[in-house]
């Protein structure tokens, strides 16, 4: 099992902005997100276009051109070519059934603006994967991101720092996805830590890193998020299998500084598995079923709904959340099937299929990461509806970046193993 992965230095984070503008720029934009956002707001208001103006400057015209223009293509991956088809197909098609259907701008725009989030792979690849100090950036943004948001949740929670951050609105932050990843790579991290070294410093930072986890935990706990905990109990799980499948007896020294820490923070889990189960008891599903043939018989009404959708900015009478009429669902699949009909289902399915292939390869390349990523995105495509945030753009931004910075650590890191033998030879 290969980690490959160096922790972000606060110097990295600052030297940003005298080595590129573009990624402080989007450093920052993430940074305003988490403080002062909300993933999905009832308005644009400043915090929104300040998030905004900052991601536009970071992608810039340079990187709006590449994703627009066919150049180079033999060069580009199959998940870059239908990212391109689809983001064309969006922009073009639902927009104009949008505008027959007399849907208003506002409505357009809170479609219109959660799908170009899901292309922030293709909009910032160039920007990204240019320094590994670019991505492990980002990938500081995204788990800051994560625990900011659970902090906001548990502040609201408890009536915490209200002058700044309670509010009326229901901002659900406890079900983005940079909250579970944040959640689970903390606890990745911790295992990589006492798995490497054994020392003082060392259990410090794993008692750190699984304090810092308890957050989200918390958070997810206190809404009770049964996917999301979860995924963080099956991610225990195989870390440690995997652990121990590589290094058994060093496994054992982390599964018993686990145990100890678990007894010193004293969660009751056998109350939490049974307010779970509890809740599984009364809700099940969550009407997720009955509201995906809500979706198909809204669409199948004709071939012309079936084959291009409603448009963006179009609504129904959603049954998961009461018969309510709403613009969104809880299933990615079922809102491109609501909004752009079969086609957008078709290119959809080929931009998501190319995306989960680069992330089975950044798995083989380092469970800790992989695994971080992968449980909120099939969470977030299947069950929840966080998938318009700019946080599901991010997490999908992280599966190609990644890649990259994997493949280029094990290259620097053979180097300097061709080196070394050189050298012990000479």
């Amino acid at each position: 099992m290969s980690y490959n992965f160096t922790q972000p230095r606060l110097s990295d984070i600052l030297s940003l902005y005298y080595g590129n503008i573009r990624i402080f720029s989007l450093f920052m934009a993430c940074v305003v997100y988490a403080f002062f956002g909300s993933p999905t707001p009832e308005r644009f208001g400043v915090v929104e276009c300040i998030v905004g103006v900052l991601l536009a400057y970071s992608i810039g015209l340079g990187g709006v051109y590449d994703v627009m223009t066919r150049q180079q293509l033999e060069n580009r991956r199959f998940w870059k070519n239908s990212g391109q088809v689809f983001l064309l197909y969006g922009l073009s098609v639902p927009v104009l059934v949008g505008v027959i259907g007399g849907y208003g701008v506002a409505a357009l725009l809170r479609d219109i603006i959660p799908f170009l989030f899901l292309f922030l792979p293709l909009f910032l690849n160039r920007v990204v994967r240019g320094d590994s100090k670019n991505f492990k950036a980002i990938f500081f943004a995204v788990i800051l991101i994560g625990l900011v948001f659970s902090l906001r949740s548990l502040s609201m929670r408890f009536e915490l720092f209200c002058p700044i951050w309670c509010s009326s609105e229901l901002f659900y932050l406890e079900n983005m996805p940079s909250v579970l990843f944040a959640c689970l790579f903390l606890i990745g991290l911790a295992f990589h830590s006492l798995m490497h070294n054994v020392s003082v410093r060392a259990s410090t930072v794993f008692l750190v890193l699984l304090m810092l986890s308890l957050l989200p935990i918390l958070s997810m706990i206190l809404t009770l998020q049964r996917a999301s905990l979860g995924a963080v109990l099956v991610y225990v799980v195989v870390m440690i299998i995997l652990s121990f499948c590589r290094m058994p007896l060093r496994s054992v020294r982390v599964i018993v500084a686990l145990s100890v820490a678990l007894l010193i923070i004293n969660i009751s889990f056998s109350n939490v598995f049974s307010v779970l189960m509890t809740k599984n008891e009364k809700v099940g599903f969550n009407m997720r079923p009955q509201e995906i043939a809500a979706v198909w018989e809204v669409v199948s009404v004709n071939p012309m709904n079936l084959l291009f959708g409603l448009g963006w900015g179009a609504q129904f009478n959603s049954p998961a959340v009461g018969g309510l009429s709403v613009n969104f669902t809880h299933n990615f699949f079922s809102s491109i099937l609501l909004k752009s009909g079969l086609l957008g289902i078709i290119f959809a399915l080929s931009y998501v299929l190319g995306l989960l292939e680069r992330l089975s390869r950044v798995i083989i390349k380092s469970p800790m990461i992989g695994l971080a990523i992968t449980a909120p995105v099939l969470i977030d495509l299947t069950l929840y509806a966080s998938f318009k945030s700019l946080d599901f753009g991010l997490l999908l931004l992280m599966i190609s970046s990644s890649l990259v910075y994997l493949r280029e650590s094990e290259y620097e890191t053979l180097n300097q193993k061709i080196c070394a033998d050189r050298q012990s030879s000479s």
